[in-house]
């Protein structure tokens, strides 16, 4: 079974890394805006504010897409970052806390600076 999952997941290996890169930081802070919009929501609502139930539910709708944005981007860039297991994981439970995308980013770039891996473009891949 662990065998088929690692082929599963090396054909997975559909963007560049600068481009998978790109696409998984533009997740990580729009997640974090989805974040925003909700607790503010939830906020105005607890401060009895008008309208504050429909800004909910529209803030709720809005960072459940993010989040499965998110939750989608991260599992199709992974590969194409070179990213095992482990960080992989470690993304997914980042998205659940508020804001955690963005620290779990951070770190990642810190760790992409302090590390730099060359990952070559998938076969076929045009970079123009």
């Amino acid at each position: 079974m662990k065998a088929r999952v690692r082929h599963f997941y090396d054909k997975t290996h559909w963007f560049s890394d600068e481009d998978a890169w790109m696409l998984f930081r533009l997740a990580a802070f729009t997640e974090a805006v989805g974040w925003t919009l909700l607790i503010s929501a939830v906020i105005s609502r607890k401060l009895g504010m008008p309208g504050a139930d429909i800004f909910v539910s529209i803030a709720g709708t809005l960072h459940g897409v993010f989040f499965l944005s998110f939750f989608c981007l991260l599992l199709a860039t992974a590969r194409s970052m070179e990213w095992g297991m482990w960080r992989l994981g470690s993304g997914l439970v980042a998205g659940n806390v508020p804001y955690g995308s963005v620290v779990f980013e951070r770190i990642m770039r810190w760790h992409r600076r302090k590390y730099p891996v060359v990952v070559t473009a998938p076969v076929g891949y045009d970079e123009d």
